[in-house]
């Protein structure tokens, strides 16, 4: 937890300026346009500290027990503080950041400075006696699976503090781990360990005397019960678990302040689905069991598998973790999102449906995952009980968010969230508070800074998803969810952020399919268009090509947004370039997206059409067309023209001088053009253009040069995000390079790395003729024919001749082959690479490298 500073509010000066705003220190008041605006002492307290701590989000908890020091208040007193200040000074002035707390953003003149915090005291006294017995911790310590570090972190939180609270969600393992770390600090000696158990209370009245009774303390019944509590419990050495706090926040944290306050030799570790927030808490959040992302023999090391595999084990004795089961078992593990009372839920329907079994109908989750232990809380028998639970503990308006961001996959960003939950009954702000509500709740996660996303692990999601459909509402919600991600990946192309696109590719698939099933045209083309390149380009051709293939037929300019159809015959002949689609319907998408562009007067998108025109017609062998496409691009550009776009007409010129054997202009037109790049700090095509250097050499024979920038941009593109397109081509160039350098040791190991990556790119058949030619030179002939069988296919489908590496390297394996084979037995073997499938081809290729 964030502590707020310790610097004086006098040392920030007597005011501090903000637009038309001055908030006077001497005073005690603030002025807007000169003019004194009422404001309560509360209202003021809370503007200081957040102009003090402007340089970060404050938590709730924070401003609470600054501005409300000694008072215990509910958090709305807050909200309305907020919204008085909002009114006052605008609604952008205090951002709310939900899971953080609340920011100040308006600029601020002056020094900034830190806001002071007191401390409150109080005494008690009564005749009841604290207990004398070492506590009542079960004997037995619970087994922890993959709880280590989580173990030693909590246990080194608990040495330093006395309140320390252990938050996630229901199902999470709480419990345990704390049950873990009491039991290290009774082998220590350092005092009694006392359990509080409190799933089962639901009266806050009754809270003082349950832990009474729990801790054996007879009260006198002289005075109210808290004070007796804690006048017995004042001189008492002990560490407190008090278990499933969650449904009485208030008074639990109101009284373990003044417990505390009192008891100095007192130490509490709490679990809770969110703080209690209460001053010297310290949260330390649970996250889910580690889950393998592969298959390996190393399975077992993870702690959700290992807690799946212990938990059947204790069903069937004797049971071990094959091969077999493996690839089953972290699959149930993930899909679970690592969570342990998902997970012995699971493993425990094993002996009847085997671990398979369980994985196959994970899609009914809610039916399959019940019967856990019935020593279990009756909450806990069940996941959906577990969740049932979780929502119990929410107001009606925070039910209603969290119905409505269970539309979500994966990740979501805060003005998405904002945008899809509001309605007319719940605005925008409101949606912010209730947000930041379910992740204190621990229903929603927030990952990652400055500005974090959020998330439901997938069970939390599916049971929000299953109260939407109770509620009669999904339609309307899921069709809400295809709207604002249209509008997510707008933002995000706006904004030139790639990264914010590839962040919403869960959610952009599940829109997709949505809108097509439910005959929404303009939201199908939109997500099928928009993120199409920045999918392409981070190495999932395949992916955006087939989308763009599936809504052709829905594209009619007289019936979308011009300039949605236009980008998506740009994007259709972008993606399609370079084998990957015929290459006629690459040229007539380009003209059809020139002309559009042209309509609407957009003269840098006719620029790029003429362009990439230029470039679908050199794979398609014509260079005068594309001599002339590059021309009438040229003709546009003027002093003012942007350099970006310069240099990457200047790219196509390079390829064109190669493509006419110009070799010495081709590597001079493109060493300019990555120049150019590099001052524009373009870094996508500066790998391009050191992917078009290098490939240059090779064709022209200087394979130890080619290979050496081949390996290097290899290398560069594995480190950076959205190049798996790059990344595709330098392997594929590389593999060349060293087939024609005879290095074919390295040749094949870099050909098992290339493989899944040229067939996620969808370049695996435009590159088929370099693997022939390695296998070739390696005698692996059999595989080497139905490599190229598949090539002549591929290339008869499509259109596009080989260029003169796929040239060479075809006519080098044909020769090795007539050398080594009859030509009966060389035709049977083209034929079946003719009809094989590219699966076939890339598992033929592996078995024979793993062998």
């Amino acid at each position: 937890m964030n502590e707020p500073r310790s610097a004086a509010i006098a040392a920030a000066g007597n005011s501090q300026r903000f637009g038309n705003a001055e908030l006077d220190r001497d005073w005690k008041e603030l002025r807007i346009d000169g003019q004194r605006v009422p404001l309560g002492p509360r209202a003021f307290a809370l503007l200081a500290m957040l102009v003090d701590e402007r340089h970060r989000p404050v938590s709730k908890h924070e401003l609470l027990e600054t501005v409300w020091r000694g008072v215990i208040v509910e958090e709305n007193n807050l909200q309305v503080q907020i919204s008085t200040l909002r009114r006052l000074l605008g609604p952008q002035a205090i951002a709310t950041i939900p899971g953080r707390g609340y920011r100040f953003m308006l600029p601020v003149e002056g020094d900034e400075a830190g806001s002071k915090r007191a401390t409150q005291a109080s005494d008690a006294t009564t005749t009841a006696r604290a207990p004398r017995s070492p506590g009542n911790l079960p004997a037995r310590s619970p087994e922890l699976y993959g709880r280590a570090d989580e173990r030693q972190a909590l246990g080194e939180l608990l040495s330093r503090h006395s309140l320390v609270s252990v938050i996630g969600p229901a199902g999470i393992g709480k419990t345990r781990l704390a049950m873990g770390v009491a039991h290290e600090q009774a082998e220590r000696g350092e005092g009694a360990v006392w359990v509080v158990e409190l799933a089962s209370l639901m009266d806050p009245k009754l809270l003082a005397p349950i832990v009474a009774q729990a801790l054996q303390v007879s009260l006198p019944g002289l005075r109210d019960p808290e004070s007796e509590l804690i006048a017995a419990l004042h001189d008492l050495r002990a560490l407190l678990v008090i278990d499933n706090c969650e449904h009485l926040i208030e008074g639990v944290g109101a009284l373990l302040v003044r417990l505390l306050e009192s008891a100095p030799e007192i130490r509490v570790l709490a679990t809770s689905q969110e703080p209690l927030h209460v001053d010297g808490e310290h949260v330390y959040r649970l996250g889910p069991l580690a889950v393998p992302e592969h298959c390996d023999g190393e399975a077992t090391a993870y702690g959700a598998v290992q807690l799946f595999v212990e938990r059947v084990r204790a069903l069937l004795p004797g049971y071990r973790l094959g091969e077999a089961d493996s690839a089953a078992a972290i699959e149930i593990c993930r899909r679970l999102d690592g969570l342990p009372l998902a997970i012995e839920l699971a493993a425990a329907r094993v002996p009847v449906l085997g671990v398979a079994g369980v994985r196959d109908r994970l899609g009914e989750r809610f039916r399959l995952l019940t019967g856990g232990s019935r020593v279990a809380p009756r909450r806990h028998q069940t996941l959906h009980a577990a969740l049932d639970w979780s929502q119990s503990l929410l107001d009606d308006g925070e039910r209603a968010v969290y119905r409505r961001l269970g539309t979500f996959v994966g990740s979501f960003a805060l003005e998405s969230a904002q945008e899809l939950a509001a309605d007319d009954d719940i605005d925008s702000w409101a949606v912010l508070e209730h947000l930041s509500s379910l992740v204190d709740k621990s229903l929603v996660i927030a990952e990652g800074e400055p500005r974090p996303r959020y998330r439901m692990l997938e069970s939390t999601r599916e049971h929000a998803l299953e109260q939407l459909a109770a509620a009669g509402e999904t339609d309307r919600w899921i069709a809400r969810h295809a709207e604002v991600t249209v509008h997510a990946v707008e933002r995000a192309i706006r904004q030139r952020r790639t990264d914010l696109v590839m962040a919403e590719t869960a959610n952009i698939r599940s829109a997709y399919e949505w809108a097509r099933q439910a005959g929404d045209r303009f939201a199908t083309v939109a997500l099928a268009t928009l993120p199409s390149m920045v999918i392409a380009v981070d190495g999932a051709v395949r992916e955006a090509s087939e989308r763009l293939l599936e809504v052709e037929a829905l594209v009619d300019e007289t019936m979308l947004p011009r300039k949605l159809v236009a980008q998506y015959w740009q994007w259709y002949g972008r993606i399609g370039v370079g084998g990957r689609l015929p290459t006629e319907r690459c040229v007539e998408a380009f003209r059809r997206a020139e002309r559009l562009f042209g309509e609407l007067g957009n003269e840098r998108h006719v620029h790029a059409c003429r362009r990439q025109l230029a470039e679908a017609l050199l794979d398609a062998g014509d260079l005068e067309a594309a001599a002339a496409a590059l021309q009438r691009a040229r003709e546009m550009e003027n002093d003012d023209w942007p350099l970006a776009d310069r240099m990457r007409r200047l790219r196509v010129e390079g390829l064109w001088h190669a493509e006419c054997g110009r070799s010495e202009e081709a590597l001079q037109t493109s060493s300019m053009a990555l120049d150019m790049a590099q001052l524009a700090k373009i870094d996508r095509y500066e790998l391009v253009l050191l992917d078009d250097i290098a490939r240059i050499h090779l064709e022209n024979g200087q394979a130890d040069e080619a290979a050496q920038r081949y390996a290097a941009l290899a290398e560069r593109a594995r480190g950076q995000p959205n190049a798996g397109l790059t990344l595709s081509n330098a392997l594929a160039g590389l593999v060349a390079a060293l087939t024609a350098k005879n290095d074919l040791a390295e040749a094949n190991r870099v050909a098992c790395e290339a493989l899944p990556v040229l067939r996620r790119s969808g370049i695996l058949l435009a590159r088929a003729d370099v693997l022939a030619g390695m296998m070739a030179r390696q005698e692996r002939f059999e595989l080497a024919a139905q490599l190229l069988g598949a090539s002549d296919r591929f290339r008869s489908e499509v259109g596009t001749p080989r260029g003169p590496v796929e040239q060479a390297c075809r006519e080098d394996a044909l020769l090795r082959l007539s050398n080594a084979v009859g030509a009966k037995r060389r035709a049977a073997w083209l034929a079946v690479g003719a009809v094989a499938t590219e699966e076939a081809l890339v598992a033929a290729m592996l078995g024979e490298a793993g062998g």
